[in-house]
């Protein structure tokens, strides 16, 4: 059987620090991404070039491909395995795992505003206008059919704690 454990969330909210945390406590299969940017400390992706991506695309590789601030993103079909897997993805494309699988849960990973712009001032990727902007989109209501938010403001030794808790609990 296939559970498929989605993970949304604006980018800043922690979502790649949180997958990372429990990797040695959850036994899982922690889907990693295909991308065209190379990933940062905190992210574990296939780093691909445009038009390599492209080819991949074309030849049906993926089961869903999304675009967010100039980067192509992509989950391969050969990385989904039985048992439980864990995929951070775009909330644009959870309807393309619902479509292609029974058991899907997404969890909407959140933390307040406040949180959100300094997390995101600190990293330095974006300018001022950006950081509005990925805020702004971070309150859009997520389009799932099992959804559930997890707030994401503690410690990371506590929200770690309690991530673990709720994966089990939707195994």
């Amino acid at each position: 059987m296939i559970k498929i454990v989605l993970i949304v969330g604006a980018s800043g909210v922690g979502k790649d620090t949180l997958i990372k945390a429990i990797k040695n406590d959850v036994k899982a299969n922690f889907v990693t991404r295909y991308i065209t940017r190379v990933p940062d400390e905190n992210e574990s992706n296939y780093y691909i070039g445009k038009e390599d991506f492209d080819y991949l695309r074309k030849s049906d590789f993926f089961v869903s491909v999304w675009e967010a601030h100039g980067n192509i993103y992509g989950i391969s079909k050969l990385s989904i395995k039985h048992g439980l897997n864990i995929i951070s993805i775009s909330r644009d494309i959870i309807k393309d795992f619902e479509k292609a699988f029974n058991d899907v849960t997404t969890i909407e990973i959140g933390i307040p505003k406040e949180m959100l712009y300094t997390r995101l001032k600190k990293r330095g990727r974006e300018d001022e206008e950006a950081i509005l902007k990925r805020i702004q989109r971070s309150e859009q209501k997520i389009d799932a059919k099992n959804c559930i938010y997890f707030d994401n403001s503690k410690s990371l030794e506590q929200s770690k704690k309690e991530f673990i808790s709720l994966i089990y609990s939707i195994k």
